[in-house]
């Protein structure tokens, strides 16, 4: 068979934009204070968070388009992750976020309590709170988890005594205005 004129050309076009297509990063730096974003959900990963800093970049969750992050601050870790409603990842659930605090926790931890968690412009958050074992006093485990119709947002903490009021605080600082925004980018 012989391909004339620009076949072979467009050809090699149309492979390279297929072969890329299903590749997009769903993470792009933004602006020029370290912050990165994500394109998805428009949510937003700073570089800081109050008194919060952001340990690495941002990463993918279970290698999907789903995107998370860690910051620390003296007594507290906390991981910040952000889920589309349909994915596939198991903390995309409460159910399953659960799960994986408890196992956080530690083995014999238990849940000290849960209940509602606001911040500001968003519906529908919850705080839950794990005790430690005895042997493991002083440090607690706290899931803050949000629904949105098209979002899930994580955030899974471990905090020493005397934390949990700056990681409420933290929790409330995030850029929960970008949430569901358009990122500009893709």
């Amino acid at each position: 068979m012989k391909l004339v004129g620009k076949t072979p050309a467009l050809l090699g076009i149309l492979i390279a934009l297929t072969a890329h297509g299903g590749l997009a990063d769903p993470l792009h730096k933004f602006g020029n204070e370290g912050a990165w974003v994500h394109v998805d959900s428009g949510w937003r990963f700073p570089k800081e968070v109050g008194d919060f800093g952001r340990v690495t970049q941002p990463y993918n969750i279970d290698g999907n388009n789903d995107a998370g992050a860690e910051y620390r601050q003296a007594q507290v870790s906390a991981e910040v992750d952000v889920y589309a409603a349909d994915s596939a990842a198991v903390d995309a659930t409460i159910e399953g976020a659960k799960d994986t605090a408890a196992r956080k926790a530690g083995e014999g931890a238990q849940v000290r309590s849960e209940k509602p968690f606001q911040v500001a412009g968003l519906k529908g958050g919850v705080k839950i709170t794990y005790a430690p074992k005895s042997d493991a006093a002083g440090v607690q485990t706290n899931l803050y988890y949000f629904t949105t119709d098209r979002w899930r947002v994580k955030v899974l903490a471990t905090t020493e005594a005397g934390g949990e009021l700056a990681l409420d605080e933290f929790v409330r600082a995030l850029p929960w205005n970008t949430l569901g925004t358009d990122s500009g980018i893709h």
